[in-house]
């Protein structure tokens, strides 16, 4: 399969976003302490975000689907790869954890149950866990998508692994009965396969997808407008400051941002020309969503020296973060055993 240009460009503007909503829901929580300028400037950048995952996605189901591939060799290649990351840096976070943000002193053990019970030991890492439960049964929609009749191996692996997540339910059951305590992780992907299936169709057969880029620009507008204002209703006129609950990746503004987001790249493929720079960014993107929040964390202390001016601060940040984080991956990818986890 060529290469798809377009998609390096998709790639980096979804990590500069996923970096925007980790610098902006900082402040976004802060409403009544910073000031108003800057609430609604980190709530603006924090709606103006929320496709970053779901663009990765969409991207995942252009390079994947339609692929001659059988689906042993797609889980060897696919799936089996994203073990070591997984393991690794929910290992570093977890550890880095115990020591940098455990403000209860919960003991290493008692942080493992909890990070076994969530699926990730740091809030961004649930993504690991999603995308290789989605990548568990992506051989077999691709094997749909390309018309291919199913042999008796392929039912034999589909089993085992709906048997492998009904025993998860079950566990999960007993896990909440015993210790009160949901488990989810596991059951978080299906949803996405809009998002998967939608990036290999949208690319697929652009001709069924004519919109204007008029229109398209203003969806996007308008879903991230419709969605500050609500988040501010919730936090003004009832105290709630999540922010998910309006632009969950999931929910239909979210989905309306991202498709708009991705028809208009996809608009762009033919223009949009290969560029080293480009390139090597769209090349670290897995590694700079992998360590960005470290960067964050080692910078936020910062923010103090730009009181009255945080939007300057989030702009800063959100650069630097970004660069450095690009730096230090490239440097780090140097080492083959890197490249294997990231």
């Amino acid at each position: 399969m060529p290469h798809k240009v377009w998609i390096d460009y998709l790639r980096v503007i979804a990590i500069l976003a996923v970096i925007a909503i980790h610098v902006s829901t900082v402040f976004y929580k802060q409403y009544g302490v910073i000031s108003d300028v800057d609430w609604w400037f980190a709530n603006l950048m924090d709606a103006a975000s929320r496709f970053s995952v779901p663009l990765f996605v969409m991207a995942s189901g252009v390079v994947l689907l339609g692929r001659a591939i059988e689906p042993p060799e797609f889980l060897r290649k696919r799936a089996w790869r994203l073990l070591p990351p997984i393991i690794v840096w929910n290992l570093v976070y977890l550890v880095l954890g115990y020591f940098l943000w455990n403000p209860d002193h919960r003991s290493l053990l008692a942080l493992t149950g909890t990070m076994i019970r969530a699926g990730h030991s740091y809030g961004h890492l649930w993504y690991l866990t999603m995308f290789a439960c989605l990548m568990l049964f992506a051989p077999f929609l691709n094997q749909y998508i390309r018309g291919e009749k199913p042999g008796l191996a392929d039912f034999a692996a589909l089993a085992i692994l709906f048997f492998v997540f009904a025993a998860l339910d079950q566990g999960s059951l007993l896990v909440k009965a015993v210790v009160d305590s949901d488990i989810t992780w596991y059951a978080v992907f299906p949803l996405y396969i809009l998002y998967f299936v939608g990036g290999y169709v949208i690319d697929r057969y652009p001709e069924r997808f004519r919109f204007s880029p008029a229109t398209l620009w203003g969806v996007v507008v308008t879903t991230v407008l419709v969605g500050a204002g609500l988040n501010a209703v919730l936090y003004r006129r009832f105290g709630i400051h999540e922010d998910f609950l309006i632009l969950n990746n999931l929910g239909p503004l979210v989905i309306l941002c991202t498709f708009a987001i991705f028809l208009l790249l996809r608009q762009q493929a033919e223009h949009l020309r290969a560029r080293p720079g480009i390139s090597a960014w769209s090349d670290a993107s897995f590694g700079i969503y992998l360590i960005h929040p470290l960067l964050i964390f080692a910078t936020m202390p910062l923010s103090r020296y730009f009181e009255g001016m945080l939007w300057l601060f989030i702009v800063l940040d959100v650069a630097v973060v970004a660069v450095l984080s690009f730096v230090i991956i490239r440097m780090l990818r140097r080492m083959a055993w890197f490249r294997q986890i990231s």
